[in-house]
């Protein structure tokens, strides 16, 4: 339908895919146990293979931790609007009628196996509870005489994503047996492990495990981590020697080079083929393996990988990896299939796991970060539906239906988790992660019990107070977290000021002799910051308050406050008056975010104002919302470029939530832009076609084509800009992928970037988009839509 281009700048065509995600392993088994399910615990036995690594932090079985606040309310509504009414038959389809509807459709039932128990654990649901016990059984009875529980048929068995399956049954099953004590799944387990370590391994006539699935065997050999914990629980040799296989297989010729690479290079993107879901996956179970041996490189490993994350690759958000990839050094588009939600939920448990084994509290300010972030942005608030790509800005891809997603599984299983790191202990005494209102009823490593309550709508109030209750007078050290945005922090006991110094840990550690009734009151001052972008976000800016980050969201665009005082009002040096605050609303409904930009790159003249959030907003008692100054990019009807519109900004946890886009990074005022050239372009095409989008706006959801029903033997997309401008690089990014074309034809060529160096003169070839896939006229080479090519030019070129 198309082919070559011309010249086309920054051109997004793109539409967003709703659908599906990925997620990662299990961080959790310092122990197994069986229940003894009573008034107050389930109590674990020890496992047969005591760790020789003992953790920093506890694992916290979820019956100990019960929070009611903002966190508490979405861990409540996962349990009683994803997991319970999820629907069991569907579950266990695959493996009743194999092969399953999709190539790994196996692993739902063990992610929701996994997820289930923390949950009932937590909430006690006799309902959910039923359905746990049934779900397991049904499974078991699926496996087959050899072992197999998979849901590919034999001859196809050991390929694409049947270890995987393997792996999260293993994951769920023995989840589920160490807090059930039912011993049947434990022999199903058993039989599973031994059936893989029968059929993957070096020995003659055994099929090589880096070949028996995809993403350079990351995705198979990511069954290190239940493996390690089935070695620790029946302490049968022959799980830890398969681990070893694994370690070994890694870095062979064909293998992802995993730890080498993450002990050299230290870079992640350079691990395997970079995709980071299956590698977070194979790091947790190389921490389970350090964790139970002591093999100190392994962690190193780990904490290489996580500090170039940390410094390279990680969203403002806490979302990493886009196209499911780890990329170049701050390669971070905002919208290109950015934020997979497996990856989310990966990346989470990866820092649980640091975070025991380590103790330091800068793995706990992660956890805060993409738990009150992305976590929850990936969340429907109403805990019923998850995103797949949860971008930095568009429409939230909420969906309920399993069919083609792999993060709607992935997602609930994050959230159950929240419970076991949260409020904790270790070796002084007691720790507190997150803030949450709620109760945690913990036992000291000498037996002592507390209760901890605590009082809070943090992080809408930066009030937090906390009761001390031990069961008896008691000397321990509470440890607070002072998250790093927060430079202001008081403490006071028993209304008495201590010092707030942080120890070598991270944590700020108050140590007395502890009395029933003690009272904590932690003061985290919550105040806006004002991020200015670069790389990617060149020219833009986005607005952190405490630890949330916040997105304008087009459903406020222009509702200001009518308090004449508040952030609608320009400061009194304004050298133009404010248009009346009806004009400004009207303003703003007749234009969208992609016409908005902040008034000012200093948050000093944004009028920063917190607010109650309205209905649609108001998600649970605390919600905010908040305004800032905003002016217009473009003239509109009746309104001029730069005429003030209010901004809206809500955590991004709510952002979209009521079906409206939503941006995080946003422009600067014209003037002040130094991002995308074309930004304010006047675009055109060689044909109008049936799409009156943008191919500048860097919205990937607005997009535009030629088609008009008729064959061409070119076609090409423009922008042209009243002014020269010095250009470096150019990004492509495919917009839609319909059934009978939206893509070039590279047959004849690949698409040819051109531009005008006068403004009357003629388009000139300065590149080729070389990385462009090997289309033809009828095959879209699996382009689906929304991928993207940066082209720099051998030198910048005056167009």
């Amino acid at each position: 339908m198309v082919n070559r281009a011309r010249g086309f700048l920054q051109t997004r065509f793109m539409s967003v895919k709703p659908g599906a995600i990925k997620l990662g392993s299990a961080t959790l088994l310092a122990f197994f146990c069986l229940v003894t399910r009573n008034a107050a615990e389930i109590s674990p036995v020890p496992e047969k293979v005591p760790p020789v690594i003992a953790d920093r932090q506890d694992f916290q079985v979820p019956d100990r931790v019960h929070l009611t606040g903002w966190v508490g309310q979405r861990i409540q509504v996962n349990e009683a609007n994803r997991l319970v009414k999820m629907d069991a038959e569907r579950l266990l389809e695959g493996y009743r009628k194999r092969p399953g509807r999709q190539s790994w459709d196996g692993e739902h039932v063990g992610k929701w196996l996994h997820a289930a128990t923390l949950a009932w654990l937590n909430t006690g649901d006799p309902a959910l509870r039923e359905k746990l016990d049934y779900i397991a059984a049904e499974l078991v009875k699926c496996q087959m005489a050899d072992g197999y529980l998979g849901t590919y048929v034999e001859q196809k068995r050991w390929r694409s994503w049947d270890v995987w399956a393997h792996k999260y049954n293993l994951i769920g099953l023995l989840t589920y047996v160490r807090y059930t004590g039912n011993m049947e799944a434990l022999d199903c387990c058993r039989r599973m492990a031994d059936l893989v370590c029968n059929t993957l391994g070096e020995e003659p006539g055994k099929i090589d495990i880096i070949k028996s699935g995809p993403i350079v065997g990351m995705a198979p050999t990511s069954v290190l981590e239940p493996m390690m914990w089935l070695y620790r629980l029946t302490a049968e040799p022959r799980y830890l020697d398969f681990c070893k296989y694994i370690l070994r297989a890694w870095e062979q010729p064909n293998g992802p080079k995993i730890i080498s690479t993450l002990l050299t290079s230290k870079r992640v993107h350079e691990v395997g083929d970079g995709k980071a879901y299956e590698m977070l996956s194979c790091l947790n179970g190389a921490l389970e393996f350090y964790r139970t041996t002591g093999e100190r490189q392994l962690l190193q490993a780990g904490l290489n990988a996580w500090q170039d994350i940390m410094e390279h690759r990680l969203y403002l958000t806490g979302a990493s990896s886009y196209w499911e990839h780890f990329h170049g050094d701050y390669d971070l588009p905002n919208n290109n299939n950015v934020g997979e939600t497996c990856v989310t939920v990966t990346w989470l448990e990866f820092n649980a796991q640091l975070l025991r084994l380590t103790g330091e509290a800068r793995f706990a300010n992660q956890l805060e970060h993409v738990v009150l972030n992305q976590l929850l942005g990936a969340q429907q608030c109403d805990g019923a539906a998850w995103g797949y790509y949860v971008q930095m800005e568009g429409r939230k891809p909420y969906t309920s239906t399993l069919d083609g997603q792999c993060c709607l599984s992935s997602g609930p299983r994050g959230i159950a988790l929240i419970p076991t790191f949260a409020v904790t202990t270790d070796a002084d005494g007691v720790v507190v992660n997150l803030y949450d209102a709620g109760t945690a009823l913990l036992r000291l490593h000498d037996q002592t019990s507390v209760r901890l309550t605590t009082e809070t709508q943090y992080p809408g109030n930066e009030q937090i107070h906390i009761t001390v209750e031990p069961s008896k007078s008691k000397a321990f050290a509470v440890k607070l977290r002072i998250p790093p945005w927060c430079p202001r922090a008081t403490v006071l006991v028993n209304g008495r000021k201590v010092p707030t110094t942080v120890g070598t840990d991270g944590y700020t550690a108050v140590r007395r002799a502890w009395k029933r009734g003690d009272q904590i009151s932690l003061r985290l001052k919550l105040e806006p910051r004002l991020v200015v972008g670069d790389h990617m976000n060149q020219g833009k800016a986005a607005i952190m308050y405490g630890p949330l980050a916040l997105a304008a969201d087009e459903a406020l665009l222009g509702k200001a406050s009518r308090d004449s005082s508040k952030s609608t009002r320009l400061p009194a040096s304004s050298p133009r008056p404010s248009p009346p605050l009806e004009e400004r609303e009207a303003a703003a409904r007749r234009w969208s975010l992609n016409g908005i930009a902040v008034a000012a790159p200093k948050l000093s003249e944004l009028e920063f104002t917190p607010e109650p959030a309205p209905e649609g907003f108001k998600t649970w008692p605390g919600a905010q919302v908040f305004r800032v100054r905003g002016v217009t990019r473009k003239p509109i009807a009746g309104v001029k470029l730069g005429t003030p519109v209010p901004i809206g900004l809500v955590p991004f946890a709510d952002a979209g939530g009521t079906g409206t886009r939503y941006k995080v990074w946003l422009p600067l005022p014209l003037e002040l832009y130094r991002g995308n050239l074309l930004l304010d372009a006047r675009e055109s095409r060689s044909r109008e076609g049936n799409l009156s989008g943008s191919i500048t706006d860097e919205d990937f959801e607005t997009a535009v084509t030629t088609f008009d029903g008729k064959p061409a033997e070119e076609d090409w997309f423009a922008a042209e800009l009243d002014q020269p401008a010095m250009v470096k690089r150019v990004l492509f990014a495919h917009g839609k992928t319909f059934p009978d074309g939206g893509w070039f034809d590279a047959t004849v060529g690949k698409p040819r970037i051109q531009m005008k160096q006068a403004k009357d003169g003629p388009w000139e070839t300065v590149a080729e988009i070389a990385e462009y896939p090997p289309t033809t006229s009828k095959d879209s080479a699996e382009m689906d839509g929304g991928e993207s090519v940066i082209c720099t030019l051998p030198a910048p070129v005056k167009a």
